[in-house]
């Protein structure tokens, strides 16, 4: 019946339909209507194939003839579906009459999905055969005896590959004259049903000569009713191995020639009674070879450590451990002793290296030295590692004390500014006290900022002629608030010195010093000058602070030092640790580390150009050296301010 027009599709068991152009449904019965969900609408059904399956279907239907296609549902085709296919194979029938395919499917899934598992054990076997570190194949019965398998290593062998040695004759892999001498093994193995095993010498197509060992197995089972199947081969690579063995032949005749000629002593022994020694050993022991002879190898050796020596020997086994011998005067001398059997001139005998190892305990000593050296810089490493969680820990409450003030302030502001009158006075102090919070949180975020940039390397010394008064002015200007705020008088000394250096770098050195000096003064007055020593100009910062104990003036120069609480907690934060640490780190910048002060104050040396105008003469390397502070005699004259 090819008018679908007569196909009663409703009443039709299975699956079937009328497909038109773009595959639109014509015509189907129930179960393909409930199976695809489309019987609202019947112009959707082909979403519910996958794409592939979609396209191959409407490139089929497009072309007025017959055809066969095995198509895959998506996973949301059988949503909901009591019966749900995967796979279904669709045989489609050009009908002329009216012009559209009358389409029958069938479900293939159990068909595919084994289809599917085979291919993919069949792929598992192969990589399991490719992997494997010997050489499989399997070749038909006579009289042609062709390659059905072989995996890639047995291919290559004989310069094939998996694919192109399919179908050769065995004759014309292995040659007339090695296939006779491979026969009769061939034959043992179709008689008995047993794997036989055999070594076979052949050349591969590089030229190699390979020594193998071959095991062949009949190809027919023992109910196989006499059908000859012909043979696998499971062929392995023992060349390495024959070599080896052919070279542990050689060693024993080399042992016997090299030993006299050796360094180190050899000793062999036959139940722990001397057998023989090299010269080596004799004069490790200091012994002639004839007085050695026939004595207990345990008479050489101390008592404690006699049981281990005892213990390798009884076992036979190969062993290397730590000792020490006797010599001819009783003296000890360390050894390591190399334990071995081995066969000589055709007797078992156990073999010892003694190797003296005076050096080596010395060498020991001294890597221990070291060790113990590393272990005190990873104990530093550690406790700096504790000492910038601290830091962390003490910089995000620093950063939050200005915050919190200021907020403190903006609140106050805003009740000022709902007031009906507010005082100038009150007005002025709030900004003040802004302004301090202000500058404190700047303070600090500039420090961690030069710490960072420090440790990123991110600072480039550029240096240029700089003039010192400049820098000084500078420095008045920063601190001259501040130190009017706490009552302390600044001195700031004018110079007409010019210094070849980075003015920035330099600069930072400065304000950290100065820095410190006000910080920890609580009354008294600041120096701050520079002089011409020689070749350079000194910078010096003098205060009448705290000091510093003789015992940490090289501490201080750490990340994160203090020198626990000082009066300057009283006026102002404690600070991080962190300035004298951007200080030292900040000179080495500069080509010349900071050192402790042996004198209480502070010190800059910089090179000192001496055509301070012009240059072209002023790029000689830089020197600074810092060195910390306390107050003495100040230098030249002071620009006084209070």
């Amino acid at each position: 019946m090819r008018n679908p027009s007569l196909i009663p599709w409703e009443l039709l068991p299975g699956l079937g339909a009328a497909l038109g152009p773009g595959a639109a449904l014509l015509h189907a019965p129930l179960a393909f209507r409930e199976l695809h969900q489309s019987a609202e609408c019947p112009e959707k059904w082909t979403e519910l194939l996958s794409d592939p399956s979609r396209l191959e279907l409407l490139a089929r239907l497009n072309r007025q003839e017959d055809f066969e296609a095995t198509l895959h549902l998506s996973e949301r085709s059988s949503a909901g579906a009591s019966f749900r296919p995967t796979w279904l194979t669709c045989k489609g029938y050009w009908m002329p009459e009216s012009g559209h395919h009358a389409c029958y499917f069938a479900d293939t899934t159990a068909i595919e999905l084994a289809r599917v598992e085979a291919q993919t054990l069949a792929e598992r076997i192969r990589l399991i055969f490719k992997h494997l570190p010997v050489m499989v194949a399997h070749f038909g019965p006579p009289p042609q005896n062709r390659c059905e398998f072989a995996n890639q290593r047995f291919a290559e062998l004989f310069g094939f590959d998996e694919q192109t040695i399919i179908g050769t004759p065995a004759l014309d892999l292995i040659g007339a004259d090695l296939r006779a001498a491979v026969v009769p093994f061939l034959r043992r193995a179709r008689e008995e049903h047993v794997p036989v095993t055999f070594p076979c010498e052949l050349t591969s197509v590089a030229g190699d000569a390979l020594r193998l060992e071959v095991t062949v197995t009949s190809a027919r089972g023992v109910n196989d009713a006499g059908t000859d199947k012909g043979f696998f081969y499971l062929i392995t690579d023992i060349t390495e191995r024959y070599r080896a063995e052919f070279a542990l032949r050689e060693s024993e005749d080399r042992l016997s020639r090299f030993m006299n000629a050796s360094e180190e002593g050899v000793v062999f022994h036959r139940d722990g009674l001397i057998t023989d020694a090299n010269p080596a050993a004799s004069r490790l022991f200091e012994t002639p070879l004839h007085m050695l002879l026939g004595r207990s190898v345990l008479e050489l050796i101390p008592p404690e450590y006699r049981a281990r020596a005892a213990s390798v020997i009884a076992s036979g086994a190969d062993a290397s451990y730590e000792s020490e011998v006797f010599n001819v005067h009783g003296e000890r001398i360390p050894v390591e002793i190399i334990g071995r059997s081995m066969m000589r001139n055709g007797e078992r005998l156990r073999m010892a290296v003694v190797r003296d190892i005076r050096d080596r305990r010395e060498a020991q000593a001294r890597i221990h030295e070291l060790i113990e050296g590393l272990r005190s810089e990873k104990d530093k490493a550690e406790a700096a590692d504790r000492a910038k969680s601290v830091f962390l820990a003490a910089a995000s409450h620093d950063l939050r004390q200005p915050i919190h003030a200021l907020s403190l302030f903006l609140t106050a502001l805003r009740s000022m500014s709902q007031a009906r009158s507010v005082r100038t006075s009150d007005l002025a102090e709030i900004c003040r006290r802004m302004q301090a919070s202000l500058d404190g949180l700047g303070q600090l975020l500039n420090m961690l900022l030069d710490v960072s940039r420090l440790d990123a390397n991110a600072v480039q010394v550029e240096r240029a002629p700089t003039s010192a008064q400049r820098l000084l002015e500078d420095l008045d200007q920063d601190f001259h608030q501040l130190a009017t705020e706490k009552g302390l008088q600044l001195h700031v000394c004018s110079s007409r010195l010019w210094v070849d250096t980075d003015p920035t770098v330099l600069r930072r050195i400065l304000v950290n010093l100065v820095s410190n000096a006000v910080r920890y003064t609580s009354r008294g007055r600041v120096l701050i000058g520079c002089r011409l020593r020689g070749p350079e100009v000194e910078f010096q910062v003098w205060d009448s602070g705290i000091g510093i104990p003789q015992e940490q003036r090289e501490a201080i120069f750490e990340e994160f030092f203090q020198i626990g609480q000082t009066p300057a907690a009283r006026h102002e934060a404690h600070g991080l640790g962190l300035g004298l640490s951007i200080v030292k780190r900040s000179a080495l910048l500069l080509h010349a580390p900071p050192g402790p002060a042996l004198h209480p104050r502070a010190r800059l040396h910089v090179q000192h150009p001496r055509a301070s105008l012009r240059a072209s003469r002023a790029h000689r390397p830089a020197h600074i050296r810092a060195l910390l502070p306390a107050l003495r005699r100040p230098p030249g004259r002071a620009r006084h301010r209070r």
